[in-house]
């Protein structure tokens, strides 16, 4: 996962140099249905009744310049089938009123079925900055 939202660039900009406060948000991960960008989380919608999971994760690694998912992300049951294509991080847990912060396209597209869930292990999300 290395995309970075409008959202995020700008609060990092904001920050870094010290040019305005920042508040550290909290990490909520959603899946998307199509190739997610930085203007568009390509969010699952409603019809499979999931809802976005906390994300938890570690202190950053270096020299890898990555960090890790420290907890389990596990979305569903979901109510009908569908295709998760790629995973976004937002800053809050309800959709269309919260900002997307991180983005990727899943290495594979993951098909599920209605009662199925979806299990990410700690360690299996990574973000990346290079």
């Amino acid at each position: 996962m290395a995309g970075v939202s409008a959202f995020l660039s700008k609060a990092y900009l904001d920050w870094c140099p010290g040019g305005a406060a920042v508040t550290q948000p909290a990490c909520w991960a959603g899946l998307s249905t199509g190739a997610p960008t930085s203007v568009s989380a390509s969010e699952m919608g409603s019809r499979t009744s999931w809802s976005r999971v906390s994300a938890l994760f570690g202190a950053a690694a270096s020299p890898t310049q990555s960090v890790s998912n420290a907890g389990v992300l596990f979305f569903g049951p979901f109510s009908s089938p569908g295709i998760a294509s790629g995973l976004v991080l937002f800053d809050g847990p309800a959709v269309n009123s919260s900002n997307m912060l991180w983005y990727g396209s899943l290495q594979t597209p993951v098909s599920f079925m209605a009662d199925d869930g979806l299990r990410m292990n700690p360690g299996a999300l990574v973000i990346t900055l290079s």
